[in-house]
């Protein structure tokens, strides 16, 4: 071979060589392009996702804020609570029957092990006494009283001129704003 095809041989390796390298190198960037677009692609979903959850929840505090407003109202305030028994013996009064609070007490909003929050309990108990309807009467009005609550002990007993004992333990979820 001719010292005139061996350069050229030499240069045309070298230009091979030099363009499979610059080929590799386009291949290799294009594919890290690619990689880099497919992460961009799905944060812009992720933050689109997130936007439209933020967008749904507003919506739903504006459409619910007069819900929630009376739902509240179903919750009775720890400072209400003197209010609440004198309610309760105005409409004892009402009713007929004779009326005695023998229990006050707040058990406080706590958080169990799970970080569940457990709210805040007004616990009231009363005794009173009456004729048979207006015993039952009073007891249908604590039942229907406009709270969220439970009733935990309910007894009656009968004495013996024609009258009814009854005593009653509730349990209201006290609301903090």
């Amino acid at each position: 071979m001719s010292k005139k095809s061996r350069t050229f041989l030499i240069i045309a390796l070298g230009c091979f060589l030099l363009s499979v390298g610059v080929f590799s190198y386009t291949l290799y960037d294009v594919n890290q392009q690619g990689v880099r677009f497919q992460e961009l692609k799905r944060l812009i979903g992720e933050h689109t996702a997130k936007e439209a959850s933020y967008n749904t929840v507003q919506g739903l505090l504006t459409s619910t804020k007069g819900d929630r407003t009376q739902i509240q109202n179903f919750f009775i305030k720890e400072n209400d609570a003197v209010s609440f028994i004198s309610e309760i013996e105005n409409n004892a009064k009402i009713v007929g029957v004779t009326l005695t609070t023998n229990e006050l007490s707040i058990v406080p909003k706590t958080t169990d092990a799970n970080g569940v929050a457990v709210p805040g309990l007004l616990v009231v108990g009363f005794d009173f006494v009456g004729t048979q309807n207006a015993t039952w009467e009073f007891i249908t009005l604590l039942e229907n009283a406009p709270y969220h609550k439970k009733i935990t002990e309910l007894s009656f007993v009968k004495t013996t001129d024609n009258l009814w004992k009854a005593n009653v333990k509730m349990q209201l979820t006290l609301r903090y704003d």
